[in-house]
């Protein structure tokens, strides 16, 4: 895929464990975006300025990468205000990552609640992971593909219905999940990834999340 230069906020609020993510979940996502070329980072976490969201960064961002887990509710409403403008009516592109589907910025955008079925952590469970919409631009390269150690989402999802399913996992102690959804918001796209939980080095070693990763802020920041 050919790209042209991409300005890309990666965002964590800085829970991960640092055994597993030392330079954060944001830094694990922005050597993802590097290894793609075309795409220059920021890495920010909610105790920088502006929540590590500030006007200046997101005048400066094509895309925002936002994965979150444990302080949600941290998150201001003014935050929450300028993200949603930033996307809605600027056309800068959101990536919502695993634990973020409970994202005030992603709820806001979405509309709705972000409530999973279902959520179950136990040891060895493997994500069978389909590429349900081969020919839409976050699919680019991917395959379907298999995670050793995974937390599982399970259906329902309370989503609006989203512009295009393109992946949809299957677990192996059960269930399923639509994986990667793409979203318009206002002038934006979006995208809404679920592999990722903190505990498992997805976003550092997985070869397809990341090149998903880096599909998923390409075809964002374009299509906003």
């Amino acid at each position: 895929m050919v790209t042209s230069d991409i300005n890309a906020l990666v965002w964590s609020e800085g829970t991960e464990p640092e055994e597993i993510y030392p330079d954060g979940i944001r830094g694990a996502v922005a050597s993802a975006l590097a290894d793609r070329g075309g795409i220059e980072t920021r890495t920010r976490s909610l105790d920088d300025e502006g929540q590590g969201a500030s006007a200046a960064d997101l005048d400066w961002a094509d895309a925002v990468v936002w994965w979150g887990h444990l302080r949600h509710d941290d998150v201001t409403d003014r935050t929450v205000d300028r993200i949603e403008e930033a996307v809605t009516e600027e056309g800068v592109g959101f990536v919502s990552l695993h634990s973020a589907h409970y994202a005030r910025p992603y709820k806001r955008l979405i509309g709705t609640s972000g409530d999973l079925g279902e959520v179950r952590l136990v040891d060895g469970e493997r994500e069978r992971v389909g590429v349900e919409a081969p020919d839409h631009p976050v699919a680019d390269g991917v395959d379907d593909f298999v995670i050793d150690g995974v937390e599982m989402f399970g259906e329902p999802y309370d989503i609006p219905d989203p512009e295009t399913v393109v992946f949809e996992s299957e677990f192996s102690e059960g269930g399923w999940f639509r994986s990667g959804v793409a979203f318009r918001f206002g002038a934006g796209a979006g995208f809404y990834l679920r592999p990722g939980h903190e505990e498992f080095p997805i976003y550092r070693d997985h070869d397809e999340v990341r090149r998903a990763l880096a599909n998923a802020v390409e075809w964002v920041a374009a299509d906003g």
